[in-house]
């Protein structure tokens, strides 16, 4: 049988290097896409109503799950981008008994770090353009698994509302993970690089490894690289223990963090 696969995934962990070696390994039985609609999930909508209705966007939503439809006539379909989180619910619904998720993490502090860098939750730079403040959730959701940092939103600087996008999206993972029986793959952005999660992956996704199939895989791939135009204390993170419980249930440390090489990468102004 042809499955879909999505990834459930923060972003900035990797799905661009995933989609390069995938497509590289010449697997001739999916078609393999790494954002498709970009962010027009609208997945802080779906997140909480699972209806494409509400989006303002369900006809191209709707259209691309038809062009899904079509692809598992002959094919698997693999959807390795991060914009589907909030939709994963819906997709589950609409796919059911032909759906596999990757649910895709890595440690919190770089993530936010990352997403800071392309200025989530940052005010715009200058003040009265028409650009919109990129908010990736918000406690003001529907849905929202931490109703409660609504009394303190406003204070949070953007690193740490970053972290509460991490979580808010894990969290989710980790519900649907327990509710479903969906066949289910976490691993860890960690694993891709430092062990054996690439081999697992693609025995989850039934295509064939890569050493087998003699290709050279990139070890990195990142064409949105951007640096901050401010640096967070990364030890913030201990203002949050919501945070620091989410990235326990998924095995990290949340202290354990390099702030000398983060800041090499993301402010080497400093």
């Amino acid at each position: 049988m042809k499955t879909a696969t999505f990834f459930l995934s923060t972003g900035r962990c990797g799905t661009q290097w995933l989609t390069a070696n995938l497509i590289a390994a010449g697997e001739e039985n999916a078609v393999i896409e790494h954002e498709p609609l970009h962010e027009r999930y609208y997945s802080r909508i779906m997140r909480g109503s699972y209806d494409p209705e509400k989006t303002g966007n369900a006809t191209e939503i709707l259209s691309h799950c038809e062009k899904i439809e079509e692809i598992l006539k002959d094919k698997s379909y693999i959807e390795c981008g991060w914009p589907a989180w909030g939709a994963v619910p819906y997709l589950l619904q609409r796919f059911k008994g032909r759906i596999k998720i990757v649910h895709l993490v890595r440690h919190p502090i770089p993530v936010a770090c990352s997403w800071v860098s392309h200025r989530a939750f940052c005010p715009p730079l200058i003040p009265g353009l028409p650009f919109q403040e990129k908010i990736l959730a918000s406690p003001f959701d529907e849905g929202t698994a931490f109703p409660r940092y609504c009394e303190r939103w406003d204070s949070m600087n953007p690193f740490e509302k970053a972290l509460f996008f991490w979580s808010e999206v894990n969290v989710l993972g980790l519900e649907l993970e327990k509710s479903t029986n969906t066949p289910w793959l976490r691993i860890r952005f960690e694993d891709l690089f430092y062990g054996d999660a690439l081999l697992d992956l693609f025995d989850f996704l039934k295509v064939t490894a890569p050493e087998n199939r003699g290709g050279a895989f990139e070890k990195t791939k990142d064409d949105f690289h951007y640096l901050c135009d401010a640096w967070w204390n990364p030890m913030d993170i201990q203002k949050h223990p919501e945070v620091m419980k989410v990235a326990t249930q998924l095995g990290y440390n949340s202290l354990d963090c390099d702030e000398e090489k983060l800041r090499r990468r993301y402010y080497p102004f400093f």
